[in-house]
């Protein structure tokens, strides 16, 4: 598992331990990982990965977005690929995960209406572009290959606080006007981190090919994704929102076609958390100072 001190990769990582996988765990330097069950791995560099027998390869590593400017962004990543590619070559597992983006719908576009340009989305450009070489090097050795779109997710073992669900939900529990900043509609639709690490490593036992966008059940603004997460917390009656915004300005839309999520999950036995289940999740997370 590469990226495994990442989210979604602590989250996959916590679900394989929890059912007794053996974790093989990769990050971009030696450093340890304690599981919520007390156990702690200890992530491998990534250059030892080529070198590491291994049945499934679960590919989380990535230079993310904020750091998406100049030819260092497109060679670390690159540089990342290359590496990964060596190893399914030399490991030859039975399946191969990639963590995508909702960012490959981005940019001007090919044929399929998705990312190209480099220039214009390094982001989405290059994780369309892993989608296309990682899914040569499994089909090469005749592994399933696993493709999951990301947009947006909630839940535990949050990294990154500054995510709009986990800001709304800090504003919400420190009491006051919750202050929304955009100046135009955001819509957005959340899914749990566990649900999807656990339909990856569904699809990873299965060996079963799959490409999908990760999409909640609903989508929301932001000033109703606020209420949602007042209602959830119980301060609904508390709740005054502060924003001078335009309703009908150009939204910004980034959700996920649902259907493939959904008929994969209902294949596999997984019923994804409802918003409210994951808002009251993600606060318990902040609540306990994850990551731990």
């Amino acid at each position: 598992m590469t990226g495994a001190t990442g989210w979604l990769g602590r989250a996959a990582a916590e679900r394989a331990a929890g059912r007794g996988d053996e974790v093989l765990a990769f990050a971009s330097a030696r450093k340890p990982l304690r599981l919520d069950d007390g156990t702690t791995l200890t992530a491998a560099p990534l250059a030892e990965l080529a070198q590491t027998p291994h049945d499934v390869l679960l590919h989380f590593a990535y230079a993310t977005r904020e750091h998406a400017v100049g030819a260092e962004y497109v060679e670390t990543n690159a540089a990342i690929t290359a590496t990964v590619v060596e190893a399914i070559a030399r490991q030859r597992p039975a399946a191969v995960v990639y963590a995508s983006s909702g960012a490959v719908y981005r940019g001007e576009g090919d044929a399929d209406g998705l990312a190209f340009d480099v220039r214009a989305d390094p982001y989405g450009a290059l994780k369309r572009l892993d989608e296309l070489t990682l899914r040569a090097a499994a089909q090469d050795v005749g592994a399933a290959a696993i493709v999951a779109r990301v947009f947006n997710l909630a839940g535990p073992w949050l990294l990154k606080r500054g995510f709009a669900i986990a800001n709304l939900i800090e504003q919400v529990q420190a009491g006051g006007a919750v202050t929304i900043r955009a100046g135009h509609p955001v819509v957005r639709s959340y899914v749990d981190v566990e649900d999807l690490a656990a339909l990856l490593l569904a699809l990873a036992g299965a060996r079963q090919d799959a490409r999908f966008d990760t999409a909640g059940e609903v989508a929301v603004e932001m000033g109703e994704l606020a209420a949602r997460v007042a209602q959830a917390l119980g301060r609904e009656d508390e709740l005054t929102i502060e924003r001078d915004w335009d309703p009908a300005a150009p939204a910004d839309r980034y959700v996920g076609d649902g259907a493939e999520w959904l008929r994969l999950t209902a294949e596999h036995g997984i019923a994804p958390r409802d918003l409210g289940a994951q808002i009251a999740r993600t606060a318990a997370s902040l609540r306990a100072g994850e990551p731990a």
